[in-house]
């Protein structure tokens, strides 16, 4: 579908998301609506963590694996999660997924965690028309506010996304990345950013976020193996590189923190053995809102 002047055009879809919020009282999720039980009196936080975590499609039945490796990760950092999320969240919502808004037929999907504190003002999700894996990107726009003195709040748009794999996909990769840039630059959005796995392995792709007006949070550039998210495991059919990033708009009022790679070699063990968590390694970071 992504050569031959024959092929049809797949437009692309973009469908509002429904909110979800657990509910311990009652052991499952909620519906909730954007902001709901979060009063006047309340300051939306002006500095937020977010992690990014390609979690193992080949996991498959050891989801709880996952979990328990995420688990013992966040003890480890002495760290609670309050962040936007990709890629794992409680046992809940392992054995939980709504994949009701994810294309038909997908072997893959997105899935953004938001913490109670960050009141959450709209939700999409964006199916790409060109994209033979049913790849998506899940759009989350915070409202948080200016530090003191200021009294204002701003919209940071956070888009979470897994563009497409393998060389088959090296002609579609910009095109999807473009796509999802110009949500970083909507009416009534400071900015944002954009993380995921980003599988940059064509030739064009080392180029495209800055062609796009992006700039990637990592300083260390592609070639400092400290920044490697993929390719450590034995047998992999591509050279170890940096795969997973997080990429912003540069405007004022906001900074992006270089991110810290996470869950490097995390492994857990049960009856097959010793298994690593993921193919991937997480991204970790902070974003704040400046005056």
């Amino acid at each position: 579908m992504f050569g031959g002047d024959d092929s049809p055009v797949i437009p692309n879809v973009l469908h509002q998301l429904r909110m979800s919020r657990w509910r311990e009282s009652r052991k499952r999720w909620h519906r909730a609506s954007p902001d709901r039980n979060y009063g006047e009196e309340d300051v939306p936080p002006s500095t937020i963590e977010v992690v990014s975590w390609n979690v193992s499609v080949g996991m498959g039945r050891h989801q709880s694996l996952v979990w328990s490796c995420c688990r013992r990760w966040r003890c480890s950092m002495e760290w609670t999660l309050s962040s936007t999320t990709s890629g794992f969240a409680s046992t809940f919502w392992l054995r939980r997924q709504d994949t009701s808004k994810w294309p038909d037929s997908a072997r893959y999907g997105n899935v953004t965690l938001v913490e109670k504190s960050i009141p959450v003002q709209d939700a999409h999700i964006l199916e790409f028309g060109l994209s033979s894996m049913q790849r998506t990107g899940v759009i989350v726009d915070l409202r948080l506010g200016a530090p003191d003195p200021h009294e204002y709040d701003v919209i940071l748009r956070v888009v979470n996304t897994h563009l497409e794999s393998l060389p088959a996909g090296d002609q579609v990769r910009p095109q999807q990345l473009q796509l999802l840039s110009k949500f970083l630059k909507g009416p009534g959005v400071r900015g944002g950013l954009i993380a995921g796995d980003m599988n940059p392995i064509g030739a064009q792709d080392a180029g495209a976020p800055a062609a796009l007006g992006l700039r990637d949070a990592w300083r260390k550039g592609d070639n400092d193996k400290s920044g490697f998210t993929w390719g450590e495991q034995p047998e992999c059919e591509y050279p170890a590189a940096r795969f997973d990033k997080i990429l912003y708009l540069p405007r004022r009022g906001y900074r992006v923190d270089e991110p810290r790679r996470i869950g490097f070699g995390l492994k857990m063990s049960n009856e097959r053995g010793s298994l690593w968590c993921s193919d991937h390694a997480g991204l970790w970071t902070k974003v704040h809102v400046l005056r």
